[in-house]
């Protein structure tokens, strides 16, 4: 049996939507823009109320589906379901505060950005996805933002996938915005492991 993470690096989505592990299943239909069977699969998947990842890769499947709100409640109960120390926290309030942006729902804003300033403190800016936080809060310089990266390869692509999808969000030019969405669509291999590599992709179809 191949390792899924060699497969899903290697863009063999067709054969990761056959893993038995619901995360890889997920994520590859979610590659193969299965959207609504990814959504049932993370959802359904044994302890998916309690993982933090989990709902909110099931509300980036809702969101791409075409379901905002129902997106944005699997969101809302992520702020609640444990994480990985305090930077995990910061993805959900994060995603709360885009799906008002785009939805528009301002008190999804107002909510989001007061839990990211909850959150945010200097020294989490040292573990992504901290510097998440401080870059909407506008604590965190873009330029440091988007270039200070990992070694790894692996951990940089996701990093950066997130972070360019960030950018965009935050961008006032739409030229600009579509630019980053595009950069954090384009990584592929460990990428497809982070939320906003697939929600830049439903960016870019907008």
């Amino acid at each position: 049996m191949d390792d899924p993470r060699d497969l899903l690096e290697a863009g063999r989505f067709e054969d990761l939507a056959q893993d038995d592990h619901p995360l890889w299943r997920g994520l590859a239909l979610l590659e193969l823009r299965r959207y609504a069977e990814a959504a049932r699969t993370f959802e359904e998947a044994p302890g998916a109320a309690e993982s933090g990842s989990l709902l909110e890769l099931a509300g980036a499947a809702r969101w791409l589906a075409g379901d905002r709100e129902m997106a944005a409640e699997k969101w809302i109960a992520a702020l609640d379901a444990p994480h990985d120390g305090p930077a995990g926290g910061v993805k959900p309030p994060a995603l709360l505060y885009y799906a008002g942006l785009r939805i528009p729902e301002e008190r999804y804003v107002l909510r989001g950005s007061r839990l990211l300033g909850k959150l945010w403190k200097p020294k989490l800016s040292r573990v992504w996805p901290g510097p998440v936080a401080g870059y909407l809060l506008g604590k965190v310089e873009e330029t440091a933002f988007l270039e200070d990266g990992y070694e790894d390869p692996d951990l940089e692509a996701r990093r950066l996938a997130s972070a360019r999808f960030w950018a965009g969000v935050k961008a006032q030019d739409p030229e600009l915005a579509k630019a980053h969405f595009e950069a954090s669509a384009a990584i592929e291999g460990a990428s497809a492991l982070e939320v906003e590599h697939h929600l830049a992709r439903g960016e870019i179809g907008r």
